[in-house]
């Protein structure tokens, strides 16, 4: 057991200094492997502390996403998300018809792989909705519905030069609801679940919006519960 504890001690090591050097990707790519390293050997308390450095990695890399380029919708014909992701460090898009929640995950898992600050979410309706319905795309099926962004200029869609509204510009908007989304998600989660299995339950909802803070915590709070 000392072995284990100083794999994940050394994984750990490695994922602070991370952080300190504002790797924020890397860090948080170490707090998986030690999450899946402390639940593989029922350490959920180290798996609790975890959780704090991890909170922190997604909470920068989010803000570094809204910071780059926002599109709200998909609909331009023959518009190509690979291209769009390509030319991108940062940025936030939102999928909508004709794209689909695989073209979502698709993109994400691309995003993941190549190292870059984007921020996905999948909406199951045209972009001239009024009401947009927000689908999850990874892990169990989460829906909710938020109203429609306000459309920006029809030269530059989802841009920060094209506010969603008087008040609340494009990333506003895609924060917000992304943080419906996770709302939802741990709604949905089972209240009669304890220990083990609502660890479990929680991790698999956080992939949903890995960026949720609310989860992160409940997630912690449950692994400390686990004996």
């Amino acid at each position: 057991m000392n072995e284990t504890i100083e794999k994940l001690d050394g994984i750990m090591g490695r994922a602070s200094q991370a952080l300190a050097d504002m790797d924020y990707l890397g860090c948080e790519v170490l707090c998986l492997e030690a999450l899946a390293e402390a639940r593989g050997v029922k350490r959920f308390g180290y798996y609790a502390r975890v959780l704090m450095p991890l909170q922190e990695a997604r909470r920068q890399r989010r803000m570094i996403a809204a910071q780059g380029d926002i599109l709200l919708g998909t609909a331009e014909p023959g518009f190509d998300v690979g291209r769009w992701l390509t030319g991108q460090r940062a940025g936030c898009i939102v999928l909508t018809h004709p794209h689909t929640a695989k073209d979502a995950k698709s993109l994400a898992d691309r995003a993941y792989d190549e190292k870059k600050f984007i921020e996905i979410l999948f909406a199951d309706n045209a972009p001239d909705a009024e009401t947009w319905t927000l689908r999850s795309y990874d892990g169990p099926e989460i829906s909710c519905e938020v109203q429609a962004p306000t459309p920006g200029s029809p030269d530059s869609p989802g841009s920060h030069d094209s506010p969603a509204s008087p008040n609340e510009d494009p990333a506003q908007w895609f924060l917000h609801a992304t943080e419906q989304l996770g709302d939802a998600a741990l709604r949905s989660t089972d209240d009669s679940l304890s220990g083990g299995a609502l660890v479990l339950e929680l991790e698999v909802r956080l992939r949903i919006f890995p960026d949720h803070e609310l989860l992160h915590q409940r997630l912690a709070e449950a692994a400390r519960t686990v004996v």
